[in-house]
């Protein structure tokens, strides 16, 4: 059973809509309230559960021990919930609940899991779930309507949802004028924790700041200050394949966090296929060239703009963590022979529209010839336009 003291709020005095404000335990609210897979048909207008956007929560706990969500969660009893008249009514198998009388601001809310079919989160599903998959107990602010229609819920959420917007551009600068000597600090607090803002934490901030990026600690700019850095990656190879990536797909467009997911699936398979490491990634001189970075992300966003075309499909890119664009790129790359990355190609100049298109070429020329020799040894150079000097 659980025990609540909150500040009962009515807003203003012709109000006939009430909430309650109290803070609880993560972990017990997604006991008793409906925080997965909440659909339209269910009553509620929250977008289904993503999970790669509440694990991001998680992350941004992990980056620092001074990390605080301080933003509340919406929560509605619906209006069919039984309301008590005294605590010794409630049971634990019956969808009800006690609210006390007000005592200078303050009530008790009592009630049992069984709450959670009437229960529904107008707002904060990702928030609240990342909260309580935390390895250590995370207390969120709660505001709770104790009694809310259908309809009521849906206003709710278009209202919060139309009021949100980012912070703007030109507050951020103002701000890094202002507190010029917190920048660096703020930036990779930022980066640390998966978020971007602009002018503080770039994209390319987080792919370099992140120990679970492909690119920690090797992108070649001058905001890599770590000092056992790699100046390998161009920061335009990690800014043209997220460009290319939200293009493709309108949950990256939206959120930057789900862009920087595909980009990491796609290139941690590739570097675990090879074995590529912080060691030894000054030894696939190729395959870091931004222009084939650039070209072999367009061809894998290529690859699955077609398979999630939703004329054919009902899937998303973030389904599973963007493991489809990590499964994706191992197409591309199976059977590419570790050298093709790391000897030097004959053909130069190929950061261009011409160049890349080769690169293009490239790739899919040797793709055929080693499935037309699969299992025979060959000469997979030979008539591979990477490999042929411009007399050729």
């Amino acid at each position: 059973m659980h025990n609540y003291k909150g500040f009962l709020v009515r807003q203003h005095e012709r109000s006939e809509i009430d909430f309650v404000v109290f803070v609880a335990r993560a972990k017990d609210v997604v006991q008793w309230a409906q925080a997965d897979d909440i659909r339209l048909d269910r009553g509620n207008v929250q977008r289904a559960l993503i999970e790669s956007r509440w694990k991001q929560v998680g992350k941004f706990f992990r980056a620092s021990d001074r990390n605080v969500i301080p933003t509340s969660v919406t929560i509605a009893f619906d209006e069919g919930l039984q309301r008590c008249s005294s605590k010794e009514e409630l049971s634990d198998v019956a969808s009800s609940y006690f609210m006390g009388e007000g005592v200078d601001g303050v009530v008790e809310l009592v009630f049992s899991n069984a709450v959670q079919p009437f229960s529904f989160i107008i707002d904060g599903q990702h928030r609240l779930k990342g909260m309580a998959e935390a390895d250590q107990d995370i207390w969120v602010p709660v505001c709770l309507f104790p009694s809310l229609s259908q309809f009521e819920r849906a206003f709710q959420f278009i209202t919060i949802n139309n009021k949100s917007h980012k912070v703007p551009t030109d507050n951020l600068k103002a701000l890094i004028t202002n507190f010029a000597d917190v920048e660096e600090g703020l930036r990779i607090r930022l980066t640390q924790a998966s978020i971007t803002a602009p002018k503080f934490a770039t994209l390319v901030d987080v792919m370099n700041e992140d120990p679970e990026s492909p690119f920690y600690k090797v992108v070649d700019w001058v905001n890599n200050r770590h000092v056992d850095k790699k100046t390998i990656i161009a920061p335009s190879a990690i800014e043209n394949g997220l460009k290319a990536i939200k293009n493709g797909f309108l949950e990256a467009k939206s959120d930057d966090a789900n862009a920087i997911m595909v980009m990491t699936s796609i290139w941690r398979e590739i570097f675990s296929y090879y074995g590529v490491s912080y060691t030894n990634i000054e030894n696939f001189g190729n395959l870091t060239k931004k222009p084939v970075m650039q070209r072999i992300t367009e061809m894998v966003v290529e690859f699955l703009v077609k398979e999630f075309d939703p004329a054919f499909s009902d899937g998303n890119i973030m389904a599973r963590d963007a493991q489809e664009a990590g499964v994706a790129a191992r197409k591309l790359i199976d059977s590419i022979p570790v050298e093709f990355w790391q000897e030097e190609w004959v053909m130069k100049s190929l950061d261009t529209s011409a160049g890349r298109d080769i690169i293009s070429r490239g790739i899919r020329e040797l793709k055929r010839q080693a499935i037309k020799n699969r299992g025979i040894d060959f000469d997979w150079r030979k008539g591979n336009p990477l490999y042929l000097s411009a007399d050729d």
